[in-house]
């Protein structure tokens, strides 16, 4: 309408200039009436021409509001997609980061689980060595390289090399501990950066956020239902035929800047859960060898105080022996010594009968049947003398070497007392970390039983002769 009036303007103006010319110029009629069929025929070319140009004008117009309807669904249409994947990422990156969080406490449980064993590891470790440097305090008869001694130092090499694995596996522990830190802080950082941008987007499309917040914003919809695409459809969809943008390509390293934090994460937790096999079976097994060492260690020094327990006693039973052999031979002496001081006085009277019948007249003094008695007696019984002196001197060497035996027995009796009290005090030493072992034995002859490791051996207690039996038997 705008147009029509200009064109419509612009014909009366021409018109009313045309007849002031006419007038002034002193045309004709014929004139006149041409000029103004000119004019009627340029005002219908402009009318049409306007028309044409609204025409164009208003296609142009529904042309724009398309693309408009378009670029807006298509605005739109990112944006739900942009929304779908940062929410599959956020969802991504909370379940790794629960992961993680769950991931850590087992590692932190299994972190107590060494310490408590290494502390458990101390008490052993410490009773070991105070048992080897004790067995060093035995007296030299006994200090010998025994069954009991290679245990001990067996067990004590154990314990080290278990205490040494175990502080190991702490180490390792706590440096996967720091990894999952590490990546979990990573993790975090990237779901708050991944809710403030979705927070963000979120606020671009929403209309109760446009309405309360952004009030500028226009409307952002699209007409159709719109159904996202798979998640993450730049990292895992098919190559495009056309060529990528710029957007699609930083979409795409966005996604894979995340996943490359989550399959970090997860690497961290694979590594975390190859560290927790690796403590319960080294846990295991070392709980496993040290029982055995320790047990076999416990069943050496049993045998070993059993056996030198025996000894002992076979020791108090020869020294007993001796004893009586010394007390018989003492009697024997001091019966032969009797019978010295005896057959003097018989020597003596046959050296009075002899010299009373040497002051006889010299026709009598003969060697009659008499002075061959008395010197066949004299002969006689100095043969006894020299005998029971001769029997003497064998008794007081045989004292002399009994006394000497015996001093050895008891010096041995001595020296194993010694080394049984060591050896007790080696088994007294309880430590919780054992358990419930053998801690020694009492003496022989009192009713325990071989390899009695608990309290409950009163019930297997067999009778004393049995026992001292057996061990006579095995010592024999």
């Amino acid at each position: 309408s705008l147009c029509c009036s200009c064109c419509c303007g612009a014909v009366a103006m021409s018109v009313d200039t045309r007849r002031a010319n006419l007038r002034n110029a002193g045309a004709t009629t014929e004139d006149w009436q041409a000029s103004t069929l000119d004019n009627l025929t340029r005002a219908d070319e402009s009318h049409l021409k306007a028309a044409n140009n609204v025409f164009t004008g208003m296609a142009t117009v529904r042309q724009t509001n398309a693309e408009h309807g378009r670029q807006r669904d298509s605005t739109f249409q990112k944006f739900q997609q942009k929304n779908h994947n940062t929410e599959e990422l956020i969802r991504v990156l909370s379940l790794r980061i629960r992961v993680n969080k769950e991931c850590f406490k087992h590692s932190e449980w299994s972190l107590d689980k060494l310490q408590k064993t290494l502390e458990a590891l101390k008490g052993p470790t410490e009773l070991c060595r105070n048992r080897i440097l004790l067995r060093e305090k035995r007296p030299k008869r006994e200090r010998i390289f025994d069954s009991f001694q290679a245990a001990l130092i067996k067990e004590e090499k154990d314990l080290q090399a278990a205490k040494k694995k175990t502080t190991e596996a702490i180490a390792d522990t706590q440096q996967q501990m720091q990894n999952l830190m590490r990546a979990r802080q990573a993790l975090i950082a990237d779901l708050q950066d991944k809710e403030h941008s979705l927070g963000i987007d979120h606020m671009c499309v929403q209309k109760k956020a446009r309405d309360l917040l952004t009030p500028r914003l226009d409307k952002c919809y699209n007409r159709q239902p719109v159904v996202p695409k798979a998640v993450l459809p730049e990292v895992l969809g098919t190559p495009r035929e056309n060529a990528e943008t710029d957007g699609r390509r930083k979409e795409r390293l966005r996604q894979q800047a995340t996943l490359r934090d989550i399959e970090a994460a997860i690497q961290c937790e694979q590594a975390a859960k190859e560290r927790w096999q690796k403590t319960a079976s080294l846990l295991d097994k070392s709980s496993r060898a040290l029982a055995e060492t320790h047990k076999q260690t416990q069943a050496e020094m049993g045998a070993k105080i059993e056996h030198t327990e025996l000894l002992k006693q076979e020791l108090l039973k020869q020294s007993k022996n001796l004893d009586r052999q010394i007390s018989d031979t003492h009697k024997k002496l001091k019966l032969v010594l009797e019978r010295l001081q005896m057959i003097e006085k018989p020597i003596a009277a046959n050296m009075q009968r002899t010299g009373l019948r040497e002051q006889k007249a010299h026709r009598e003094v003969i060697a009659d049947e008499v002075t061959e008695a008395l010197h066949d007696q004299l002969n006689a019984l100095h043969g006894k003398k020299m005998q029971l002196q001769s029997q003497a001197a064998a008794l007081h060497a045989s004292m002399d070497e009994l006394a000497s035996h015996s001093k050895g027995l008891l010096d041995d009796i001595a020296d194993k007392e010694k080394a049984l009290a060591i050896d007790r005090a080696c088994a007294s030493g309880k430590k919780e970390a054992h358990g419930l072992h053998s801690f020694g034995f009492s003496k022989v002859g009192q009713g325990q039983s071989q390899f009695a490791e608990t309290a409950s051996s009163r019930n297997r207690q067999m009778p004393s002769s049995t026992l001292v039996r057996n061990g006579m038997a095995a010592t024999n």
